[in-house]
């Protein structure tokens, strides 16, 4: 097995974790989910321990998935205080649509 027919693999796994990246950058979940079940196949059929030819592409590989955490984090956070937002204006709306509070009481 030649230098290069070791390390396609690695490079293809590069090439996947690039387009995580690129994918939680942008906030597409669905798709990064799919393209992270595609990662996962890919890593089932790597040979361990890899060829020495393909460290340099895994030490790559391993700085893009922390990047990818990254970004999974602040998309996570983002939604959060999205959902917070949310959850603020449906209490204003709330307060606008007339609707009693819990906290008024009825009789007298």
């Amino acid at each position: 097995m030649t230098r290069d027919d070791e390390q396609a693999p690695y490079r293809t796994l590069v090439k996947l974790i690039e387009r995580e990246l690129e994918l939680a950058g942008r906030g597409l979940i669905d798709e990064l989910e799919e393209a992270v079940d595609r990662t996962g196949e890919l890593l089932a059929t790597l040979p361990v321990p890899a060829p020495e030819s393909a460290r340099p592409l895994l030490l790559r590989a391993d700085a893009l998935r922390r990047r990818v955490t990254i970004e999974t984090r602040r998309l996570q956070e983002s939604i959060e205080h999205s959902r917070s937002s949310l959850r603020r204006a449906r209490k204003i709306a709330r307060r606008y649509s007339g609707q009693p509070s819990a906290r008024i009481s009825t009789s007298a």
